[in-house]
């Protein structure tokens, strides 16, 4: 995060070569324990996905029922937030939502209310901005190397390419037993189809 010019050439470097043989094995490199991004019952053999971008008005939109049916959803399966970059902006974004990931699980939810406002204002936010935000949540930013930001930008793109996303917001609900996967895009994500969704691929 402290050298955004050398971010921005990795990241274009990164999607350009098109990540090679990142998706080789997919799922099996979507859940690698090298960054751990999950959050949840991280025992659970089902995880849900929520993918989105921080710029899309219906991911917007979806933001307060995701809140809201998190807790429940992380008593009983691996949950986490995988950021799709329709709207490049996105990627300004991800550098943190990776390091709350990875660092403030707890506060996770919260960390993600602030962002998500933070997104309504600017494209381009600033370490400071983000640190002045986080501070009465009491987290203190630190910084992610570029070899965890890389790492985490290709496990999202594992998630979303993997899995076939192709638009925002998607919802992928997979386990690892039954090797089932069930997605539910836009206005078809709610507490009641995900929940729906965990039963059918935990029973196939």
């Amino acid at each position: 995060m402290k050298s955004k010019s050398l971010f921005t050439v990795l990241v274009t470097v990164f999607f350009l070569l098109g990540l090679g043989g990142a998706i080789i094995g997919v799922k099996k490199q979507a859940d690698a324990a090298e960054l751990d991004l999950f959050l949840g019952k991280t025992s659970s053999p089902t995880t849900v996905y929520f993918v989105s971008d921080w710029f899309c008005p219906a991911c917007r939109k979806a933001e307060p029922a995701i809140e809201e049916m998190y807790p429940e959803l992380a008593k009983s399966v691996r949950v986490s937030f995988v950021d799709f970059p329709i709207h490049k902006e996105t990627l300004n974004f991800t550098p943190y939502n990776l390091q709350f990931l990875k660092y403030e699980k707890a506060q996770y939810i919260n960390l993600r209310r602030v962002l998500a406002g933070l997104a309504l204002k600017t494209n381009k936010p600033s370490e400071q901005e983000v640190q002045a935000l986080v501070a009465p949540l009491g987290v203190k930013l630190r910084t992610i190397d570029n070899a965890d930001t890389l790492y985490g930008l290709q496990s999202n793109l594992t998630v979303y390419r993997g899995y076939n996303v192709k638009s925002t917001p998607t919802v992928v609900v997979t386990n690892s037993k039954t090797n089932e996967v069930k997605l539910l895009v836009g206005n078809a994500i709610s507490a009641q189809a995900i929940k729906g969704a965990i039963a059918d691929v935990e029973s196939e």
